[in-house]
């Protein structure tokens, strides 16, 4: 046990980190770099190498238990002999982040004493009828889960049989926004009024939705551009999304009026030249593109799923329509084009609401509360928030 009025050991473990660009392991590097050290010291685990770890200080010590198959006694094995040394070590605290790890170590770290906590961060767009079955035994060795919007807790809650008593949410922390200038995109022409997305090429993002509607907004407004900022990705056939992107860009007769970044480190300086920011996906849980566009001060249109409609308020700090609605999404659009007045009033309550409920310094405190309460065994305060039907707007 640690000394009285000393900091906490805590490991972190993931799948993998690929950088802070991807959504959930940029915001475990945030809690990581955020931390209190006088309270929690933390380490972190992958069970995969990867070039961002390997080319890139890390801010914390790392152990690479290079696992890559799931589904054998050699890696179990492995965990379970990282286990035994993390309790030699005086660790009693993991908190997993990523899929693979959540499934293979909460067994093997209870067996050893060791609390046990799972972040969720998606709507189960991963899950199959094996890995919910495997989840659900998993679960009784899970002393939290943690997910980034309520909707997400309801998912956990209903889909892997986790009592309410077990989750908490914890919304994610955006960073203020460093000055930058403003990017001026290759291909975009002066003056014209960019419709813009964040998101990587990935069919459920359904970027195609958003240029069709793009394609009747033209009509009315010829002097609109359409922004796509974000790397291409492949089908498992090989297929580049990207390409049929622009095969359906040149049936529309808007290939001249669309670009397409590619992968970018930074859309800061894009999203800062967004007249309109959008995000029409099938599912998100709680979607940092939306918090970088409402940081930003940008109006936003989005799709009415997942933990959207938690940080998006219709009519106030933007548009919500619903998934693959071509006309509705084009009728937004165009309002927030034909009216700057009313563009900018949205743009300002965005980045009001932001900066006063999305900061990062409440989402580690909020973490760190969580893990005090995990280690004293106190149960989550979302099992009567959540019966309260309690959700949390902007």
């Amino acid at each position: 046990m640690p000394k009285a009025g000393a900091a906490r050991r805590i490991l972190y473990m993931a799948d993998h980190i690929s950088g802070p660009q991807a959504g959930t392991e940029g915001q475990l590097l945030l809690l990581v770099q955020h931390l209190d050290r006088s309270r929690y010291e933390p380490a972190l685990a992958v069970l995969r190498r990867s070039e961002y770890l390997e080319h890139c200080a890390s801010l914390v010590p790392v152990t690479v238990l290079d696992i890559h198959k799931l589904a054998s006694w050699r890696s179990i094995f492995r965990i379970m002999r990282f286990a035994l040394e993390l309790r030699r070590q005086g660790i009693r605290l993991v908190h997993c982040f990523l899929n693979d790890v959540s499934m293979i170590a909460p067994p093997c770290l209870r067996l050893f004493g060791i609390r046990v906590l799972v972040s969720r961060r998606d709507m189960g767009i991963w899950y199959s009828p094996a890995r919910l079955a495997l989840l659900r035994l998993i679960s009784p060795f899970v002393d939290r889960y943690t997910a980034n919007c309520q909707a997400v807790g309801r998912v956990v809650h209903r889909r892997e049989w986790v009592p309410r008593r077990k989750v908490s949410v914890i919304y994610n922390g955006v960073v203020r926004a460093a000055d930058t200038k403003d990017l001026a995109p290759a291909g975009v022409p002066k003056g014209a009024r960019i419709v813009g997305i964040v998101a990587n090429l990935k069919p459920i993002k359904r970027i195609d939705v958003l240029m069709r509607a793009f394609a009747r907004v033209r009509e009315r407004c010829p002097d609109a551009f359409l922004l796509v900022v974000g790397a291409d990705t492949r089908s498992d056939d090989g297929k580049s999304e990207r390409g049929f992107l622009e095969d359906l860009a040149r049936s529309l007769g808007i290939q001249s009026r669309m670009a397409f970044t590619g992968r970018v480190d930074d859309p800061t300086p894009y999203v800062s030249r967004f007249t309109v920011a959008v995000l029409c996906s099938e599912s998100e849980g709680l979607s940092n593109a939306l918090l970088e566009y409402m940081r930003a001060g940008r109006p936003v249109v989005c799709t009415n799923t997942g933990g959207n409609p938690e940080l998006v308020q219709d009519g106030v700090t933007g548009f919500l329509v619903p998934v693959g609605d071509v006309e509705a999404l084009a009728q937004r659009l165009d309002a927030l084009l034909s009216d700057e007045s009313l563009a900018r009033s949205f743009g300002e309550a965005a980045r009001s609401a932001v900066t006063s409920r999305y900061s990062v310094s409440r989402m580690v405190g909020e973490q760190m509360a969580c893990y005090d309460d995990v280690l004293a065994g106190r149960r989550s305060d979302w099992e009567s928030s959540a019966e309260a039907g309690s959700a949390r707007r902007c």
